[in-house]
């Protein structure tokens, strides 16, 4: 029991961090509605704030990834964490919208920064055979705390105002970083000053470009869909007719599926591997998709619909870092993860921006999930072929994926 002690101790801090990431990151969601009526916003100027902290948070996962590879994880984990924290604290102080976005595209640098780092860390103190299922479920954090934090808003919102939800967000991290210090590890790559490797180019060597291409055209397809459902879902049912209340139900419980679904992944993705679970479960979410489309004209059980549509693909779409994870060898995974979360980040700006679009000029919403199924289809051909590639290379002796040194004992 000794020896798990670190593991088990990274892990509870990577996903305690996962959380406040996740709140942070979809912390303007929450509180949009009420920035709006504060300064009289128009629903697209809002929406340059919404992309102002994704764009940043894209830009700083690919960045700090590299600079992790170098620098090593937990110093760059530090960084990432208290850029995020006391920008985030600023933002309850912004005079403008103006301010609020580049505020928000700073901070989204860490916020983005520091996905990459949990997960390698996670991965790099976790055993070979346990590492895509450790890593699934410290994932499990960023949904957690999203939805957390809604509730949380919900609670305080309309007696302190959206600028105290700035605030808590903002501390919250900052209360994480003395756990950071003292409680995680450094990482072999900074302990050994194996770095010599760390590039940008060299995620695609040992004959991984193939696999590496393939992953970031099934990640930036599923966080497409993922974030399209996210961001859509309760318009499209009031669209419909559903009631107000149990439309907005439905985020609620489509996040509620993808949490359920990833915990039941972990259960069987170190069993036929990650990238085998991943496909098999996207195929049934793309079907999903296309039937709750349906259930806008036909009488079908529709929050049963929306569950295990979100146990499906926002379940897969959560298991995206152990992919990477399993796939780039630990000199480069840090860079590996932070460019495949980027791409799968550029993903969820396109997803519900060209939902926006579809959801105006398609009337027929049967139609339209019919469309937006197919990005679940592409991920899990990409996510399939993915697998192929990497046991072929296995099979014909090109290790690439190599396996981790044990996580130093403490």
């Amino acid at each position: 029991m000794k020896a798990n002690t670190p593991t088990l101790r990274v892990l509870a801090i990577c996903f305690a961090i996962a959380m406040v990431d996740g709140f942070d990151t979809l912390v303007m969601s929450f509180i949009g509605p009420a920035i709006l009526e504060t300064w009289g916003l128009s629903p697209t100027e809002l929406g340059r704030i919404f992309g102002a902290g994704l764009i940043g948070a894209a830009l700083g996962g690919m960045t700090a990834g590299v600079v992790a590879d170098r620098l090593g994880r937990k110093r760059t984990l530090l960084i990432c964490v208290a850029t995020f924290a006391v920008l985030t604290l600023a933002c309850a102080f912004a005079r403008t919208p103006t301010e609020l976005a580049l505020l928000r595209l700073a901070g989204g640098l860490g916020l983005g920064g520091a996905i990459p780092n949990i997960v390698a860390l996670t991965a790099e103190h976790a055993s070979t055979r346990r590492r895509s299922a450790l890593v699934t479920l410290m994932f499990i954090g960023f949904p957690l705390g999203a939805v957390l934090g809604g509730a949380l808003t919900a609670l305080i919102i309309g007696s302190l105002g959206w600028r105290t939800v700035f605030m808590l967000g903002g501390a919250l991290p900052l209360l994480l970083l003395p756990a950071v210090w003292w409680g995680v590890p450094e990482t072999l790559v900074a302990a050994r000053h194996d770095t010599s490797r760390a590039t940008i180019v060299s995620q695609f060597g040992d004959g991984r470009a193939p696999a590496v291409v393939l992953l970031w055209l099934g990640v930036f397809s599923i966080m497409l869909l993922s974030y399209f459902l996210i961001n859509w879902t309760p318009t499209i049912l009031s669209l419909s007719g559903v009631p107000e209340q149990r439309a907005i139900m439905g985020a609620v419980v489509l996040n509620f599926g993808g949490i359920v679904g990833a915990a039941l992944l972990t259960t069987i993705i170190d069993r036929v591997g990650a990238f085998r679970a991943v496909a098999f479960t996207l195929i049934p979410g793309a079907l999903l998709v296309v039937v709750m489309g349906a259930s806008s004209s036909v009488p079908l059980p529709l929050m049963a619909l929306v569950f295990f549509t979100g146990a499906c693909v926002l379940g897969a779409q959560l298991s995206i870092p152990a992919l990477a994870a399993r796939l780039f060898p630990m000199h480069v995974r840090g860079t590996g993860i932070g460019w495949t979360m980027g791409v799968g980040r550029i993903g969820s700006i396109i997803g519900p921006t060209v939902g926006g679009v579809l959801v105006a000029s398609t009337p027929d919403y049967g139609a339209l999930f019919q469309i937006a199924a197919i990005p679940c289809a592409v991920a899990a051909l990409c996510i399939g072929a993915g697998h192929l590639v990497i046991s072929r290379k296995q099979r014909s002796g090109v290790e690439s994926v190599p396996q981790a040194v044990a996580p130093p004992q403490q």
